[in-house]
């Protein structure tokens, strides 16, 4: 069975695009068919996935100005990309020229689930980045997920818009995608000595406690990954036994068992802590 998950934080440098070229390699390479969508209109995915000098013959707003246009989805070889060990979708600039159509357009929120609803028989997990902003591209990223990843980072600020996009995926549900979930919680850019780290990790399990999953792992701060992605290469490629690879490997295997082991699990948040939470049934 297929796994949608997009990846989202609606706060910037959170390492979202990191976080998904590296857990995508590690699941392809433990033999997982994993799709990448870059849904970001900056593109940092694609630049980090595409080999140089091989350019898609359509990339995803191409796809999208189809739909606009009413025609038919196009072959899927022509706006798939094989990279290595995955496959992606990639992305363009133009993708924030059609946010004004997407937003008056009828219908357009389910366009991504238009697009990754034929592709799921193929694959086993599709990887969605997104760029930081509520959306229409926001919205189809979450119309079309079976579930959603945050990333924060222990800052100050690392959960001024957590609670921003919380809201905006339990609007979602009631509204577009009822079975949408929360995959969990991810800290990344971590330094895990200092008190800082563990407060916020400690504030938003807290907060959160069985209803949004907050994962064990947390990714630390290091040079090697900015190195290893200038390289064209994940940090496990770069420096297999650095920290940083192993809290990814760690990760995924996190992941990888919260999908597999409980595909049918749903979070039963529907408003957020502080306001009442709610519990079905």
């Amino acid at each position: 069975m297929c796994r949608i998950i997009t990846v989202a934080n609606q706060k910037g440098g959170v390492t979202k695009t990191t976080i998904c070229q590296h857990v995508s390699y590690i699941l392809a390479e433990q033999g997982r068919r994993v799709l990448c969508v870059d849904f970001d209109p900056q593109t940092n995915l694609s630049a980090t996935l595409l080999p140089d000098g091989q350019a898609p013959t359509l990339d995803i707003s191409g796809v999208i100005a189809k739909l606009l246009d009413d025609q038919d989805l196009p072959a899927h070889s022509t706006y798939i990309q094989r990279c290595g060990k995955v496959d992606l979708i990639p992305g363009s600039k133009s993708l924030a020229k059609l946010e004004t159509s997407l937003l008056t357009e009828m219908g357009t929120e389910r366009f991504l689930q238009e697009i990754l609803t034929p592709l799921r028989p193929h694959y086993d997990y599709i990887i969605i980045d997104t760029n930081r902003a509520a959306s229409p591209l926001m919205t189809n990223a979450l119309t079309a997920a079976d579930s959603v990843l945050i990333p924060i980072c222990p800052e100050f600020y690392s959960t001024e818009g957590l609670s921003d996009l919380i809201s905006s995926v339990l609007k979602n549900r009631r509204r577009l995608n009822l079975a949408i979930q929360f995959e969990g919680i991810v800290f990344s850019r971590c330094n895990l000595r200092t008190n800082l780290y563990r407060t916020t990790c400690a504030n938003v399990e807290a907060a959160f406690q069985d209803e949004i999953r907050v994962f064990r792992t947390a990714i630390p701060e290091t040079g090697k990954v900015g190195d290893a992605i200038r390289r064209g290469l994940t940090v496990m490629e770069y420096a297999p036994d650095s920290k940083a690879s192993i809290a990814y490997r760690a990760f995924a295997k996190e992941l990888i068992s919260h999908v597999e082991s409980t595909p049918t699990q749903r979070s039963t948040l529907h408003v957020l802590p502080g306001s009442g939470v709610c519990r079905a049934g």
